[in-house]
């Protein structure tokens, strides 16, 4: 028996390694194109490049692990049908739930340590990216900006730039809002940001332009002042050092979130989006679990080796099962059902459809 198992644990992780693979490499390429052109056309640096790339990893794998499960799953057991080899192991008086076990267990470990990854590694890669992102900003203002785009990061200013090449801006205009005040406009033919990560600022040289000028005896009125050259200040992420970053819930590790949780419940808040939070990482790292219990019986039935089978079929649990999350979380975000049900229900559904077909898998 444990020369079977080994088997089908050898049948099992080859095809679960090839869709790892693939599947991180579909969603790394929307973000190395991203990368490439920070690289190539906004002149950040090779080692950001790389830390970027590198922090990506852990949040891909929550999503692509499980999937990749499933689909290794539906492909071992599909082949092992088609090729007879299921029966044979029924003729020889073994079990369907004997040649199922070591795969279900498989998937329980998967899911255990996947809970770690969910609770504590991918919320320090976000956080970590965050950090990053507002040091690449810090030293190249333009890197995460496009033109034709409403760009918002530098408050209280509004500002929509016609054209962002490296470091040299094109039609500029620049609003600056203000309670019970007329808002300020200024607009500029041309432009650069000029970094100074000392002070965690930009200097915004504008050239060639116009702006709107309190009038000294009446600032509710504004006067137009002509320019050749105009320099702004601008803070980049509200001046703030990206070591003192504030968390969001997704940057939270687990402790953070129960201590966060915990004060919040001290002031007479409820911290529903906390708990949403805490019960969908928990519930997503026990999806390799379901989708082995679902996908062995829908292997097995499908009696087809061939991949395009088995990806597709993947691909049409993997949705209804992320539609299941994300309707629970709804639900659970407009208090229709608290947390712990709302978005764990994905999981029990698929849990109870995977036991049943399991059941009747076995008794064929």
């Amino acid at each position: 028996m444990r020369i079977l198992r080994v088997y089908i644990l050898k049948e099992l992780l080859q095809p679960t390694a090839m869709a790892l693979v693939l599947f991180t490499f579909v969603l790394l390429v929307g973000n190395l194109v991203k990368l490439t052109d920070l690289l190539i056309n906004k002149g950040v640096s090779l080692l950001a490049i790389g830390q970027m790339f590198s922090l990506l990893i852990p949040s891909l794998l929550s999503y692509t692990l499980p999937m990749a499960v499933l689909t290794g799953t539906l492909l071992a057991f599909g082949k092992l049908s088609s090729d007879r080899e299921i029966l044979a192991m029924k003729a020889s008086g073994i079990s369907f739930y004997a040649i199922a076990a070591p795969v279900i267990l498989l998937g329980l470990l998967v899911s255990i340590g996947l809970i770690p990854v969910n609770t504590h590694v991918v919320p320090w890669s976000h956080y970590a990216t965050r950090q990053l992102a507002m040091e690449i900003g810090i030293r190249n203002p333009t890197a995460f900006l496009e033109g034709g785009a409403i760009i918002r990061e530098f408050k209280p200013y509004i500002l929509f730039i016609y054209q962002v090449d490296g470091n040299k801006l094109s039609k500029i205009r620049i609003y600056e809002p203000k309670e019970g005040y007329p808002t300020r406009t200024i607009v500029a033919q041309r432009g650069e940001f000029i970094p100074v990560p000392s002070e965690r600022r930009v200097t915004l040289k504008l050239y060639d332009g116009a702006a709107d000028e309190p009038d000294p005896k009446n600032p509710l009125k504004f006067y137009k002042l002509q320019f050749r050259t105009y320099a702004m200040n601008l803070a980049v992420g509200n001046g703030q050092d990206p070591a003192a970053l504030g968390r969001k819930p997704k940057d939270m590790s687990l402790n953070q979130l129960r201590a966060e949780m915990r004060n919040l419940s001290g002031e007479g808040i409820d911290p529903v989006p906390l708990r949403v939070e805490m019960h969908r990482r928990f519930s997503m790292a026990f999806s390799p679990l379901v989708f082995i219990l679902t996908g062995l019986p829908l292997g097995v039935t499908t009696r087809r080796a061939q991949r395009s089978i088995g990806f597709g079929l993947s691909v049409i649990v993997f949705i209804g099962y992320y539609l299941f999350l994300v309707l629970g979380q709804t639900l659970a975000e407009k208090g229709v059902l608290s947390p712990a049900p709302a978005l764990w229900m994905g999981n029990a559904v698929f849990f109870a459809a995977g036991c049943f077909l399991l059941w009747r898998t076995a008794r064929q």
